[in-house]
């Protein structure tokens, strides 16, 4: 019995198998319109997602280095005092560590939905406005963009948009590493102060 059973259910798979080939293989291309209206909802909700997060690593930080700052300008300073700064410091650099990976992350996400917006924007069917070919086209080419019906004709790149991709013009980099710089100068002050 065990046996029918098996070869019945491998059957099976085979035939879902062979419907599924058939489906593909006679489906008509992929609609652009459908596609670009997909990924752009994708790329909306990418951003906004980003800049909750960025909102809410901003606040979580700001609050411990607030605490931490209230915590310093306490005196006299104890070993209890000490551990629990360092303890602060640890978390505050985990959170920091953790807002750098996820800001990252997000960055790549947004980067690709506008990769393939661009993919679908260069391909021959498409015949509607290419905003988010002539913005890579501003701000990574650093090309002027002209529109003769405009005014002016030309938009050229702008200071923030030439250097935006610096790695200190980076929010995913930036802000962590100053968050960080300030929670590992407060753990060396609370470590002299628990060891020295």
């Amino acid at each position: 019995m065990p046996k029918v059973l098996g070869r019945a259910w491998r059957n099976l798979g085979r035939r879902k198998d062979r419907v599924k080939l058939m489906q593909q293989s006679s489906s008509p291309a992929p609609d652009l319109e459908r596609s670009y209206e997909d990924f752009l909802h994708l790329w909306t909700s990418g951003i906004r997602d980003y800049h909750s997060l960025l909102s809410g690593c901003l606040t979580a930080n700001s609050n411990f280095v607030a605490a931490i700052g209230f915590l310093l300008g306490r005196e006299p300073a104890t070993k209890v005092f000490s551990i629990f700064l360092s303890t602060l410091c640890i978390f505050g650099i985990l959170i920091t560590l953790q807002m750098a990976i996820v800001l990252g992350r997000f960055d790549a996400q947004n980067a690709f939905w506008e990769w393939r917006l661009r993919a679908i924007e260069r391909s021959p069917g498409w015949s509607r406005l290419t905003p988010f070919e002539g913005f890579f086209s501003l701000k990574d080419k650093k090309h002027a963009l002209s529109d003769p019906h405009n005014i002016p004709a030309t938009f050229h790149p702008s200071w923030p948009l030439r250097v935006h991709r610096q790695w200190w013009a980076h929010r995913a980099v930036s802000f962590p590493l100053f968050f960080g710089i300030i929670y590992g100068m407060a753990l060396v002050w609370s470590m002299a102060q628990l060891f020295g």
